[in-house]
């Protein structure tokens, strides 16, 4: 950038400034920082944007603005990180990239860098850096290796950090999580023995204990989460705001008007609704269309290709089109070529039940 143009910006970051003391807006608040964002000074961009959102926390344009510059801080900090690794590797420019690239979501970068880390100085610290890249990935994926992994990792990081209780606090939040609450219960066994009288702690522990009874075993755990899709922090499907089968029986009455339509599904959990076929020749189809969706979902999560959005089943019989979702599952069963018309109705039936696609959102 020029002097002049420097000049210039440096003028309307003055006016924005005056602007923001006048009258202290969430718009003027974004546009001082968008000014900051201009002579890329990004740590003023987020100086702006944090005393805008402490004044307008539910603002969409600061929270914008905020996100970007620290996503854009980040990067280059990584940047900055991977260079004087390679000048001068050591633990704690290693633990800050760890950090940094799990913040940023580069879940997978980020267990690389422990990994290496790890086999270069056998730390402990790397091992635990490796169990929470291995932990988020099954968060995020739900998939039972992942699990088992980070449990692994993370006992062993709990062997190599006696009295360090990030591992435990790692371990409890893993098992938690899976809905192990037998295992749960004596990670805060171990936790309260760091911090014995914790109110926090003892709460918990108090609330997982009438939990453990009886309580899965944490491979048991993990195959309920990977078969499910569900941890067990999560609301089950009963508890979540979904669509009345009033709303989503005209849905499929409807498809079924539609042209070369045989039959429309809705399933979830235990319920289905069908429209086109009757009696027990109904009940078989919807038991069909369930058991796909659920193995669908599970093999998806199995190898690691996320979230099932569209399973197409061709056959002498036509096509049979599903749209496996959070709250509920949709299908049609058309004896041609499913049309447009076809995959939008599924959409609508996808809004109706709860779900939102990626194109509503």
């Amino acid at each position: 950038m020029s002097f002049f143009k420097r000049w210039l910006s440096s003028s309307r970051v003055r006016r924005a400034q005056k602007r923001v003391s006048k009258d202290p807006s969430a718009r003027a608040y974004a546009e001082l920082a968008q000014e900051h964002a201009v002579l890329g000074n990004l740590a003023e961009v987020q100086r702006a944007t944090g005393e805008g959102l402490r004044l307008f926390p539910g603002d969409p344009e600061l929270r914008r603005l905020d996100t970007r510059a620290r996503s854009l801080l980040l990067e280059g900090r990584t940047r900055q990180l991977q260079v004087e690794l390679k000048a001068a590797p050591r633990p704690a420019l290693w633990k800050e990239l760890c950090e940094i690239l799990l913040e940023s979501g580069r879940v997978a970068r980020a267990e690389e860098v422990a990994i290496e880390w790890f086999q270069a100085t056998r730390s402990g610290e790397a091992q635990l850096l490796r169990g929470q890249a291995r932990a988020d990935r099954f968060f995020a994926d739900r998939r039972r290796d992942d699990g088992r992994i980070a449990h692994e990792l993370i006992q062993s990081a709990i062997n190599m950090l006696p009295g360090d209780p990030r591992p435990l606090r790692l371990h409890l939040q893993l098992v938690q999580r899976c809905g192990a609450w037998g295992d749960a219960r004596a990670a805060l066994t171990k936790l309260l023995e760091h911090f014995p009288g914790d109110p926090s702690l003892e709460a918990r522990y108090r609330t997982i204990d009438a939990l453990s009874e009886n309580s899965k075993t944490f491979e048991q755990a993990l195959r309920e989460v990977e078969k499910t899709g569900r941890l067990a922090d999560e609301e089950p499907e009963s508890a979540r705001p979904t669509g009345s089968p009033a709303s989503i029986r005209p849905l499929l009455q409807s498809m079924l008007q539609q042209e070369s339509v045989q039959a429309a599904f809705f399933v979830r959990g235990a319920t289905a609704l069908v429209q086109g076929p009757k009696g027990a020749t109904a009940e078989r189809l919807a038991r069909g269309v369930r058991e796909i969706v659920m193995n669908s979902k599970t093999t998806s999560r199995k190898l690691g290709l996320g979230a099932a959005r569209e399973v197409r089943v061709d056959g002498a019989f036509g096509t049979l089109l599903l749209a496996p979702g959070e709250y509920g599952s949709g299908a049609v069963w058309c004896d041609r070529e499913p049309t447009r018309q076809h995959e939008q109705s599924l959409r609508d039936l996808a809004v109706a039940s709860g779900d939102r696609t990626e194109n509503e959102e």
